[in-house]
């Protein structure tokens, strides 16, 4: 009976610890530079000529962005669209804390003509 407690415990314990920490909100700033300016440009704008090509969403139009929910922009970071060829899922990067953390935080505040960067780039 204890062997039987004891496992699911340590298996509990080993997952906790394999979890990575949660990224700052600039190192979230530094994920959307190196992986998502392609098609979403430096401003999140999706202006750029890959981004309108690639059909990129615009953070920055803020009646477009209204019509997607917090949980509908998570659920695409996590997922992906159209079997990660359209974009590529990044469950295997972020963890759910991060991924909210970069909707509500990073592209929810997103600025057309201001790059996306971590603040000590931003101001450079």
């Amino acid at each position: 009976m204890r062997i039987a407690l004891t496992l699911p415990l340590l298996l509990l314990a080993a997952s906790l610890e394999a979890q990575a920490p949660m990224k700052s909100v600039d190192e979230l700033r530094s994920f959307f530079s190196q992986n998502c300016v392609k098609c979403h440009g430096p401003d999140g704008s999706a202006h750029a000529a890959d981004g309108k090509k690639l059909g990129g969403f615009d953070f920055t139009d803020t009646k477009k962005a209204a019509k997607e929910t917090d949980a509908d922009m998570e659920k695409t970071i996590r997922k992906g669209i159209f079997f990660g060829m359209v974009m590529p899922s990044f469950k295997d990067r972020l963890t759910d804390a991060d991924i909210s953390l970069l909707v509500k935080e990073v592209l929810r505040k997103a600025e057309k003509g201001k790059a996306i960067a971590p603040k000590q780039e931003a101001g450079r």
